[in-house]
């Protein structure tokens, strides 16, 4: 009797309380961004794009609710790493999306790693989180250094000049995306007159334009973003260099060039692995609805944080639990067509997600005939040669 009565009270248990329990576990996410810094124009939105992806998901999975979370780290890695460990720890989230800035993100992508759970690189784009600090709770979605430098400077190196000089902001990013566009312009047999460094938040670019306008190039790399390539770019007007010189902007970005004012960077090239004139599958629709929401088209990184947090959501759903490995299992090799990418793959070597990049070139305002439309594709590039080939990358993720 007291056997049978043990019996069914552990079966009471498991059928009427434990179960309830284990279904209301969340499968909880957090953004972790920036929303008042230098970046925070470009960034702050990606927390409505990953609200809106739960919202369109259903907002649930497997029957457990999905809560969202989101953390402004102002730019600053150290304020990031205590973020993503709070995040980890205490709040207990399954996974980490966007994070500006290499040196934060690299962070966060080892808190990753030390607490088993998953990070998804959006704004990043340091190709070492698939390179050498790669690891299997980290995954890069969006973009990467290698490809806004690889897939634009060799259609810039063909097609409008081979003298180059770089403005770079002094941080991991940036020193990326300086590698990768040398490499593709000496593919090209082009020549680098020189490059000057700038701290993140520069002021005042006038002493580096001057070095510029005496290296007489055909082009000008600015590898920063946010408000300080609006700061160069502007300064470069007044000089009148961009008569003369043609502007590549790795970070052109539709928020960007409505903030900027009319005309600043007409005539600038970059290249984009999204636009939101791109007809993707379910892409209108997300766009119709974000107009409606907040009266702008959606921007690449908003895309990107939408795609990734509903992959990740498939993924849990595909895996049927939010085990961290099992879900791993279903997105490595997973071959996707969403808003975002048509098709997508996120590569199970180095987990960076790839598909198409657009060579993109800025409209003048009296060519834009509709609201937003600031952008005409030159060119396309595919995967393939847009994005490093894992071969060529020294990443050993190990195991769990």
């Amino acid at each position: 009797m007291n056997c049978r009565y043990l019996i069914l009270v552990i079966l009471f248990f498991t059928f009427f309380v434990a179960r309830p329990l284990l279904a209301n576990d969340p499968v909880r996410i957090a953004v972790l961004t920036d929303m008042s810094g230098p970046y925070s124009a470009i960034t702050a939105s990606n927390v409505d794009a990953a609200k809106m992806a739960i919202e369109d998901f259903g907002g649930r999975v497997l029957g457990k609710e999905i809560e969202l979370l989101y953390r402004d780290f102002q730019l600053k890695p150290e304020l990031a790493n205590q973020m993503a460990s709070e995040l980890y720890e205490k709040q207990k989230v399954d996974a980490i999306f966007d994070c500006p800035n290499s040196t934060a993100a690299l962070a966060v992508s080892n808190k990753a790693k030390q607490n088993k759970k998953l990070f998804f690189s959006i704004t990043s784009g340091t190709t070492r989180h698939t390179g050498k600090d790669c690891n299997k709770y980290t995954f890069d979605w969006c973009y990467s250094t290698y490809m806004q430098a690889t897939a634009v400077g060799l259609w810039a190196a063909q097609n409008i000049g081979k003298k180059w000089f770089a403005i770079t902001a002094d941080y991991e990013w940036g020193y990326d995306l300086l590698k990768h566009f040398k490499n593709a312009l000496r593919k090209k047999q082009g020549v680098f007159l020189g490059n000057e460094m700038a701290p993140l938040g520069t002021a005042d670019f006038t002493r580096h334009l001057l070095k510029v306008k005496k290296a007489e190039p055909d082009v000008l790399l600015v590898l920063n973003a946010g408000r300080d390539t609006i700061s160069v770019v502007k300064e470069a007007i007044r000089m009148g260099l961009k008569e003369k010189i043609a502007f590549i902007l790795p970070s052109l970005y539709i928020g960007g060039l409505e903030a900027a004012g009319e005309d600043i960077f007409a005539g600038d090239y970059g290249a984009v692995s999204w636009y939101w004139e791109i007809d993707n599958p379910g892409s209108q629709k997300f766009v119709e609805n974000w107009f409606k929401q907040f009266n702008r088209p959606p921007s690449t990184f908003n895309a990107g944080t939408y795609s990734a947090v509903t992959q990740f959501l498939e993924a849990v759903k595909r895996a049927g639990t939010k085990n961290v490995k099992k879900v791993v299992e279903q997105l490595e090799g997973h071959t996707f067509n969403d808003i975002f990418a048509n098709p997508g793959l996120i590569r199970a070597e180095d987990h960076m997600q790839v598909g198409t990049a657009y060579i993109v070139k800025v409209k003048k305002t009296k060519n834009v005939k509709k609201p937003y439309a600031h952008y005409e594709i030159v060119g396309q590039v595919s995967a393939q040669d847009a994005y490093m080939d894992p071969k060529d990358k020294d990443c050993n993720m190990g195991e769990f």
